[in-house]
Parts: structure tokens; sequence; C-alpha cells
């Protein structure tokens, strides 16, 4: 059995409302197949279907055209008879922040459950009789009691037969052009889109006025059928001229006006009491209630991102959905805050708020300018941004503006005051604190040029500076004009002249004494300062077309600097072509994210809010895909750097901690910080792949290095003549030979490799430095052992030739001394009893000789032998070993 608990609890729950409004539910229960025309009929009179099953529906209407569409259908169904009942009761309708809707419905209503009767029938809530007796030729009699319906009571609708019951919703769209009609480009522009738009209307057989002085055109649409029509084919031409690329596309603010109280006269546009020069180009203008019938086949879109509470009959935008754009399609929700966001007054010189003057600004009690507010915004999550906004709105108290918010500022490093400080950042350049630093400013480029910043010398010039600050107007005169004297050819009185006639609201001595200051000013940072100054002055006095002119020339004097950029932009959006803007903004966004943010918080683009919050989704949806995909590839890089680099490592330390900062940039949900975990990524990237390069060729260097050294080791070794006691240190040396050859033949790019090939480099170094402390013992063995059989061989040598010598020389002198006599070494060697004695002693002194000649020969040359035979044995190695390193 049908039940309305069932279509209730279909509907999304909303947490916080946007918007609530009190109208009537129809709950409407067929069987079979429902017939067209209740459907059609009920969408004509403005009902809205809000949840439906295969046999049974449940429809809002905010307006008693609810009874008319259902007096109207029962009228038809006499003729024309349907299965079908249909209740009406209170209902109240709920919307939230994203646009979704739900309803809201007295419990005791909740728990019903019919079936149709087999005849069309309405039942009216009791609540509801004077609502129906209010539409002529409606009554009520009593129903009854009814199965399944809650309590008793119920009414029954009668509609008198012989009445048409026709809806009053009908509506007068008007096309207005942007520009003034005075400009030529604006005149030609029209002129070629007005002939399409007539074109239009003629194929669509509707009556309309153009008013050519006022180049505008208006026509009546009668039904919804007919506006649902129109705004398709206005939506689809501009789309396809814009596509194009063709001069016939100029920009144009629409609205669709319900007809009431109007006339079809020229007058009707200025009747409909909007301001056409807030209003967002190139989108339709409808109430919410039209915006959410039309739901179905088109975008909505808020005019109004604000946190102010908004009702059925504000103002809503329509954009096209079709199958190109269906699919991930969003917009950027920023609510702001309704404090800030006035609908008339002048904007504020400093800070482009509406609610308050240039005197009474906010802006003029901040110290100095504070750049690492958007770094801090960059690390709050875009979610948060609307909360911060409305902790703002309730905390703000709108009489007391400037006081209020000051202090909110002040009261610390909360969500809210960090949101009121990036609003007066935005336009921190068109402030008092910014005079300061250009004052004292040393370099000749802005931003660079701060960093140097001089003391703050000069009379008179500084006390009135804070005069002006503290609304001390008459004494900031006097102080004026005395540095007037003192300093005549100084830009400061100059500059400080023209925000005292600015205050005054004289802004035509205003713009004279920036231009006197700007040609005074030494350096091309104070006259890009003075210029920006009065392009500012020509946008808050709506010249536009100038102030654009006057920041493209003070981008011209600073190119670096991007402020300059983003106040022509947003002259654009103020001027209504935010389409053209849009490209700028996305320049500016590449060449620094963090314009992202301003274009999220700065209430002076309020005119193309709708366009730049679905401009920015696209960036968003592809900076939060790269901002995954970035995610995984930190992780993976975190995986990479455990496999790759022990923790002792130097660079393990530092890698963990940048990918931690890169992690906590990507739990972050903001813009800014996507475009910095994914540069930093690619950075970080980088920065790997350098030191994984530095350490492969360090480690080949090593490697050549370790490997000269266990050459020489094997060149000290190979001398040792006892190699059976060499077991342990072959094996050791073997060791290193093999972890050398792995190295070399491994291809060390890959993690696992790359790790094995540090440590190796280690273990190998460990190895050779106790091979070399080995070595010590087996050189010491070695060299003792050359030196014992250099000296042997010296020594049998010299001791043959010295007996060779002895043996013929000791005969001789026997031989030729035999005659003399009286000579006691002649006669002893005569003596053939003491010839023997006299010959061990000779051989003895002759062996002693030997031996300390062969000492001293084996000592001169050892090194020198000992490296003719390292050498030939290495020229051996070489021919006959396998190279194994």
């Amino acid at each position: 059995m049908p039940s309305i608990s069932n279509l209730v609890a279909a509907l999304p729950e909303i947490s916080q409302s946007r918007l609530v409004a009190a109208g009537y539910g129809v709950w409407v229960v067929w069987k079979g197949d429902l017939n067209n025309t209740l459907e059609n009929t009920l969408q004509e009179f403005g009902c809205l279907c809000v949840s439906r099953e295969s046999n049974q529906a449940l429809w809002f209407c905010n307006t008693g055209e609810v009874f008319r569409a259902l007096a109207r259908l029962q009228v038809w169904a006499r003729v024309n008879p349907m299965n079908a009942f249909c209740q009406i009761v209170p209902l109240t309708f709920l919307v939230g922040y994203d646009l979704q809707y739900s309803v809201s419905m007295g419990m005791e209503l909740e728990g019903q459950d019919v079936r149709p009767f087999g005849d069309f029938e309405v039942i009216v809530h009791p609540k509801l009789r004077n609502e129906v007796q209010a539409v002529a030729g409606l009554t009520v009699e009593a129903a009854g009691a009814v199965d399944g319906l809650a309590g008793d009571g119920w009414l029954r609708l009668v509609a008198d037969q012989g009445l048409d019951y026709e809806t009053r919703r009908k509506w007068y769209f008007v096309i207005k052009p942007l520009g003034h009609t005075a400009d030529k480009e604006s005149i030609v522009g029209w002129r070629d889109f007005s002939a399409n738009i007539i074109e239009l209307l003629q194929r669509l057989g509707l009556k309309y006025i153009s008013d050519v002085k006022e180049g505008v055109i208006f026509f009546p649409l009668d039904s919804f059928k007919l506006l649902r029509s129109f705004c398709t084919e206005i939506l689809s031409l501009i789309r396809r001229l814009k596509e194009a690329g063709e001069k016939e596309y100029w920009p144009t603010v629409m609205v669709a006006a319900p007809q009431e109280g109007l006339q079809f006269t020229p007058e009707l546009p200025k009747k409909i009491g909007l301001d056409w020069n807030r209003m967002t180009p190139d989108f339709p203008h409808v109430k919410f209630m039209e915006g959410f019938l039309l739901s179905e086949w088109f975008r909505m879109n808020e005019v109004r991102y604000g946190t102010k509470q908004v009702s059925l009959e504000s103002w809503c935008t329509l954009a096209l959905k079709d199958g190109g754009e269906d699919m991930g399609y969003g917009s950027m929700q920023v609510a702001l805050p309704s404090s800030m966001i006035a609908d008339e007054g002048k904007e504020c010189f400093y800070c482009g708020l509406k609610n308050h003057a240039p005197a009474d600004c906010p802006s003029k009690r901040i110290a100095k300018p504070h750049p690492q507010v958007w770094h801090l915004l960059a690390k709050t999550d875009i979610d948060h941004f609307s909360e911060g906004f409305d902790g703002l709105d309730a905390d703000v108290d709108e009489e007391h503006f400037s006081d209020s918010i000051v202090g909110l500022m002040g009261s610390g490093n909360n969500l809210k005051s960090l949101m009121a400080r990036a609003v007066f950042e935005i336009n921190s350049p068109g402030q008092l604190r910014m005079l300061k630093l250009v004052w004292r400013s040393r370099g000749k480029e802005w931003v660079d040029g701060f960093k140097q910043l001089a003391p703050a010398e000069g009379d008179f010039i500084w006390d009135a500076l804070v005069d002006i600050e503290s609304c001390r107007m008459p004494e900031a005169e006097i102080l004026i004009k005395e540095a007037q004297v003192k300093y005549p050819r100084s830009y400061q009185p100059h500059s400080l002249l023209g925000f005292w006639f600015l205050e005054q609201g004289d802004f035509s001595q205003t713009m004279f004494h920036w231009q006197e200051a700007e040609r005074m000013s030494y350096t091309p940072l104070q006259q890009a300062y003075f210029s920006y100054l009065q392009a500012r002055l020509n946008e808050v006095e709506g010249n536009l077309k100038d102030a654009i002119n006057g920041y493209q020339h003070t981008n011209s004097i600073s190119p670096t600097w991007l402020q300059p950029v983003y106040r022509q932009a947003v002259c654009m959006v103020k001027m209504g072509f935010t389409g053209q803007a849009i490209d700028l903004f996305f320049d500016l966004i590449g060449r620094d994210p963090h314009f992202f943010n301003y274009m999220l918080v700065d209430p002076e683009l309020d005119r193309g809010r709708v366009q730049l919050m679905n401009s920015l989704w696209e960036k968003w949806v592809e900076a939060e895909d790269s901002a995954k995909s970035m995610k995984a590839r930190v992780e993976d890089l975190t995986t990479d750097i455990s496999k790759r680099f022990d923790s002792s490592h130097s660079y393990f330390d530092t890698a963990n901690e940048e990918l931690a900062r890169l992690r906590k940039l990507g739990d972050t949900q903001n813009y800014v910080a996507y475009q910095l975990l994914i540069r930093g990524a690619h950075r970080f990237g980088d920065a790997l792949d350098n030191e994984i390069k530095r350490e492969i060729k360090r480690i080949s260097s090593n490697l050549d290095y370790l490997t000269d050294r266990i050459r020489e080791i094997q060149k000290e070794a190979a001398w040792f003549p006892f190699p059976k006691l060499l077991l342990e240190f072959n094996k050791e040396f073997n060791t290193c030979v093999d972890k050398i050859n792995w190295i070399r033949t491994q291809p060390l790019n890959e993690a696992g490799n790359f790790r094995k090939a540090l440590a190796n480099i280690t273990e190998i170094e460990d190895h050779i430095d106790s091979l070399q402390s080995r070595l010590v013992t087996l050189r010491i063995i070695r060299d003792s052992t050359l030196f014992i059989l250099m000296l042997g061989r010296n020594f049998i040598w010299l001791e043959l030739i010295g007996l060779a010598i002895l043996l013929v020389t000791l005969p001789s002198l026997i031989y030729f001394t035999q005659d003399i006599k009286g000579n006691y070494i002649l006669d002893m060697i005569n003596d053939e009893k003491q010839r023997w004695e006299i010959s061990k002693g000779l051989v003895i002194i002759l062996s002693i000789i030997c031996v300390a000649f062969a000492a001293v020969k084996s000592a001169l040359t050892f090194e020198k032998r000992k490296r003719q035979l390292f050498e030939q044995l290495d020229k051996e190695m070489r021919q006959t070993a396998p190279k194994r390193y």
C-alpha cells in the first residue's frame, strides 16, 4: 500500500538549512500509469515534484496556485476519468547550502497510507479551509472518515465547473546588454547580437519590444513550457556564438520577472527594480522557485553566495545542463558573510566593502601587511571557509562594524579571525599600511624591494600619517603643509595629501596629488605604487575602463607585481565581462596558486561569482585528481626511500621529513595545498633522482678506489712465502672480490640493488680494513723473508769472491815472502804450525766482512728489487690469470 513515509524517507537529510519556506504539499497516489496531464498541470502551476515512486509522488508549491491546479484537474477529470487520489497538506520546504532540498511535515501525517478510490478525488487538510475558499469558485465540504489518513475533519475540494482556473504564473523576459549605450564598441556588439535574438523571437512567434535608445529587448512568456524553451534557446545561442568565436556575441544580462503588477510598456525594465550593474551576464535570472522547477533541465546557481538567509523569492541563475556537462559538474561552495555583502552603497577605497566609508575602514587600524595570512589560509580546508564566515557573521555587529571586525581580527589565529584578515588583505596595496613600507623601501622592484627597509625618517610626515589613521584630519593637514614647505621636491607630502583628500571625498584632488607623487618618485617601485592608487581610485568611482588601463600601466612599470593584473580581472568582472576575466584569473593562478583563495573570499567579485565559482570548480577537480595521484606517489616515494636507504643514512631523515610535510599537504583540502603537494612531489622526485645519481656515482668512485686497494693488497699478499697460512685471509679477500663483482654487474637504479650496494660498500670497506691490518703481519714476514734471501744471496756471492781472492793471495804471499826474515806477521804466516790457524781466522774475518757488506747492499737495493719483482709478478698475472674485478 502506498505510504507517504516512504517518499519522505527517500529525501536527503538537510543538516543546516539555507532556505526554509512554508507552503503546501500534494500527495498523489495513483493506480496503473499516471496521466501526463496531472504532472504537466501541477508543474505549469508552480508545483515541484520532490519525491516519487512507481505509484505515488509528493509535490510542493509555495503559493495558492496549487488549489487552482487541482481544481483545473478536477474539472478535466469529469470528462477524462483518471484513477488518482490527491491530498493537500501543510508542508515545509528545506534547502541546504548545496541546493539539495527536502521537506518536513507533521509526524501524524507521515504515517498515512491509502489506496486510490477509483475516481479523481482531492482531500484538503482542515487547516487549509480559508486558503481554499480565498480562490474564486472553490469551496470545500466534509469528506468524513478516510481510511489510512491521519485524524478526522478532512475536507473534499469542490470546484465550480464553469470556471477555467487558468494559471497566473507568467513572466516578462528582459535582455539588456553590458556597457554604455554611447560606447561605440558596445553599440556595434549589441547591434550584431540583438539581430540574433530578434531572429530567435520571430522564430518562436513571440511579441517583443526593442528599445534602441536604452538598448534593451523584453517580451512576455505566458507559460512555464515557454519559459523553459526560451531559456534553452538563448543559452544555446550564446554558447554557439562563443564557441564559434564570432563577433556577433555580446555579453548581456537577462531576467525573467513575474508579470504580477507590471504592464507590457516601454517603461517595464525600469519598474522591475533590479540593479542591472550587479547582475551576472549570460545567465537568465529567475526566482528560486522557478529555478528548482527548471533544475531538471538547467543548472541552478545562487546569485549571492552569502550566509544571509534567502527565500523562494530570491534570485538565482540558470545554465545549460546537457550530455557534455552533466557529469562531474559542480561549483565551489563558499558562502560570503552577509555583513560584508551590501546591496547598496559605495565601495570603500581601502577594502572594497560597501558598509562603511574610507574614513571608518578597519584596515586603517592594521599596522602592517600580513601576507602570511594566505599561507595560513592555504592550510585550511576550503569546506571550512563558509564555517569561518558564519562565525564572523555571528560575532560582527553590523551597526558597529569597524570596531567589532577589528576586535575579531585581533582575537587570535582562530578561523573567524583568519577569514576576516584574508578579506582585508586582498587590497592591502591600496591601504595606508602599505604606504609606510613604500616610504622605507630601498629596492627598485616590487616584493624584493621590501626586503631591505630604511629607518622611519623625515619630519612631520610620520605624525601626519598617524593623524590620518586616527581621523584627526585638521592636525594632519597642518603637518602635511609643513612637510611640503620643508620637502618641496619630495613625493611623500603629495602621497599623504592624496589620502587626506580621499577621506574628504574630493577624488579629483586625490588623483592630482597621486599623479604628482608618481612624477616625483625615485624608483619604479614607488611609481608603480602611485599608479596603482590612481587605478584603484578609478575603479571605486566606476571608471572601470580607465582603471584597467591604469592597472596595465602599473604592470608595465613593475612586471613582477601580480596584484595589478588581479585588479584588471576584478574590473572586468565588475563590468560584466566575467568570461574574459577568467583567462586572466587562470593565468594568475598558474603563476601563484594563492589567487585561487583570493577569488573564493573576495566580496568585490560578487557580480560574476556564479560563473567564477563554476570555473574554479573545474580547476579544483583537476587539482584534486592530480593531488590524489600525487598522494599515492608520495606513499610510493616513502616506500622507495625505506627500500633504498638505511635509517642511518644521512638522506633518510631529511627525505622522510619532506615526505611527512607533503602528506600533511595532501590531507588539507585546499587548492594551494594541492598545488604545493604537486610541485613538492615533483621537486622531491627530481631531488631523489639526483640523490640516487650522486650515490651511484659515489658508489662507482668508491668501488674504483676499493678495487685499487684490493689490488694493492693482492700484490702485497702474492709474495707471501707460506700460502697455506693464508686461508682466512684468502676467504676474506674473495668475499671482497665477489661483492665488488656483484655491484659492477647489477642495475643500481633498482631499490633493492641500490640498498644492497650501499651495504656491500660498507662491508667491503670493513673487510679491506681488516685485510690491511692482517697485511701488516704478512708484509713483515714477507719482507723479512725476502730480505733474508737477498742477504743470503749477497753473502754467498761476496763470500765466494773473498775466498777466491784469499785462495790466490795467501799462497802467493807465502811464496814471495819466504826469504824475508824478522817480520812477525810474515813469520807467523810462513810457520807451518800456525798457517792453518791463520787461514781459519782469515776466513772468519772474511765471512764477517761479507755479512756486513751483504747486509748493507741488501738494505740499499731491497725496495728497488722488491718493486721489480712485484711488477714482474703483476705482468705475469695479467697475462695468465682471469680478471675478477
